[in-house]
This record gives structure tokens, C-alpha cells and sequence, in this order.
């Protein structure tokens, strides 16, 4: 694998394979994880990136309800988090995996129904049966947000295409 130096690469190499290895393979936590992980970290690329342009563009609420442009990293995901709900759940599924349990989020940050607290939120549904092909039933296991019951793979295919709108409108 070549050196990562940029979020093109990060891409690339990291936040695309994740997504694809999770998208196969979806009753599989670690898999969620790291996908959440990556898709959430791409902001972190992206704005190192782009930071001056983001600056001046984007804006965030602040803790005290006030609207405010962006001027650093965190206020750039927060940004994103507002204008699309499900960046703002996957940086919670990244987050509580990373730290197990999070702390409250804090006032004048909205957070959307199902935002994870702990690691625990993320798990592997018992499955169900759905119809499959030819009328017949299986059994499907899949990674779930607890409270709302969210599936991951929409939530992550969501995220995908939220990065896919935002490169193709900034032209990055």
C-alpha cells in the first residue's frame, strides 16, 4: 500500500475498502466500526485539506445556540452533522467505538434520535425472517443501532453518498 498522504488517498486506500469489506459483510461489528471510523475521519482529511475554503463556507452552532463560521476540525464535523443527521450518527457509532462510552453532547448540538451513548449501541441483530428469492424465507443478521433500530448498511451507504455530493459540489 502506498503512503496516505492525502484524503484522495484516504479514500482511496482506506474509507472505500472499509466500506466495501462492511457492505459484504453486514452482521459483522468490527467491519461496522471501522467503516464508521473511516467515514467519519474523511472530515478530518478533507478539512486539513481544504481548510481555508471550509472557513469561509461552513458554518456550525455553537454551544450557546449562536450560528458561527468553522475554524477548526470539530467545527467542520459538527457543520456536516447538521446538515446531514446520519454524519452525525456515524461520528457517535465512530466515537463510542472508540471510546466505549461518550460524554453528553453538548448543548446547541443537536443530536438525532438513536445517537449512540456507549459501544453497546452498536450490535448484530438475532436477524429475522425476510422474504428471499422464490418466495423462500432466510434468516438475516445485521449490524443495528439500538433505541430506533437503524440498519448500519444504509446508514453508512447514506454517509458514502452525503461524501460523493459534497466532493462533486466543491469540486474537490
Amino acid at each position: 500500500m502506498p503512503n496516505i498522504t492525502n484524503y484522495k488517498e484516504f479514500r482511496r486506500s482506506v474509507v472505500e475498502p472499509d466500506f466495501q469489506d462492511f457492505m459484504a459483510n453486514r452482521d459483522d461489528v468490527r467491519k461496522a466500526w471501522h467503516c464508521a471510523g473511516s467515514l467519519f475521519h474523511l472530515a478530518d482529511w478533507v478539512y486539513g485539506a481544504h481548510k481555508a475554503a471550509i472557513d469561509t463556507k461552513f458554518t456550525f452552532i455553537d454551544d450557546r445556540g449562536i450560528t458561527r463560521p468553522v475554524s477548526r476540525i470539530e467545527e467542520f464535523a459538527t457543520s456536516l452533522g447538521k446538515a446531514h443527521a446520519d454524519f452525525q450518527l456515524m461520528r457517535g457509532i465512530a466515537n463510542s467505538a472508540k471510546h466505549f462510552v461518550l460524554r453528553p453532547t453538548p448543548p446547541g448540538r443537536v443530536s438525532p434520535p438513536g445517537m449512540p451513548t456507549h459501544a453497546a449501541n452498536t450490535y448484530v441483530s438475532d436477524g429475522g425472517f425476510q422474504a428471499g428469492a422464490f418466495s423462500s424465507a432466510f434468516q438475516v443478521a445485521e449490524v443495528r443501532l439500538q433505541g430506533h433500530g437503524v440498519e448500519f448498511a444504509g446508514l453508512a451507504q447514506s454517509v458514502s453518498d452525503m461524501w460523493d455530493r459534497l466532493f462533486a459540489s466543491e469540486g474537490w
